[in-house]
């Protein structure tokens, strides 16, 4: 376990999210890491049928776990998480809650689920690790704001043994360069990439 993957989760090219992302690469880079970023909106990610083929497929790894495995994306996206030292998420937030795509691909997830809940080694056994993630909402107020983008994220992560640290989040941030005009949030982000990479040495 090498290196750490960033996944830029924001519909919007050239955002905040995707700022954030190159930031946390800055970080873990300056910690003396490798990230390899990945943007979502990039992946075709098809939506689960809830066809319970992944919870009868006992033993079936990869893509062969899924009906849609060989139809998009989602595996080719959760595959680095298998691997990662740390993984980082960036995303807004959209109604309280994560962009589409991003929960989209979230709800594939249900074959790892099915595979650990079968105590299946090729995910059972993997490695506790630490998952970080940077949230950012155009809200500049609400105190459950992010309570529901958490919750997922941290039983999601749970599929491949990743604990969620507390996450980094930031209100007031809805224009495309708003991150960019708050040098004290971007140092910030840097920090976490240096740290989480240091950290999970």
């Amino acid at each position: 376990m090498t290196k750490s993957v960033i996944y830029a989760c924001s519909h919007r090219r050239g955002g905040n999210s995707d700022r954030t992302a190159t930031l946390l690469a800055q970080g873990v880079a300056e910690a003396g890491g490798e990230a390899n970023v990945l943007y979502i909106r990039n992946h075709s990610v098809m939506a689960c049928l809830a066809c319970d083929y992944c919870a009868k497929a006992k033993f079936k790894q990869g893509m062969a776990r899924c009906v849609l495995g060989q139809q998009d994306d989602a595996y080719e996206l959760f595959e680095p998480m298998l691997t990662a030292r740390t993984v980082f998420f960036t995303s807004p937030i959209y109604f309280y809650h994560l962009p589409s795509l991003f929960k989209t691909w979230i709800d594939r997830s249900q074959q790892f689920w099915a595979a650990k809940q079968l105590g299946e080694p090729w995910v059972a056994d993997l490695p506790k690790r630490t998952a970080h993630v940077v949230l950012h909402a155009g809200r500049p107020a609400g105190d459950k704001l992010f309570e529901g983008a958490q919750v997922t994220l941290k039983y999601f992560l749970n599929n491949f043994n990743f604990t969620l640290a507390e996450p980094l989040i930031f209100r007031g941030i809805d224009e495309q360069n708003d991150m960019e005009a708050h040098p004290d949030f971007e140092q910030q982000i840097i920090e976490l990439g240096r740290t989480a990479w240091a950290s999970a040495q």
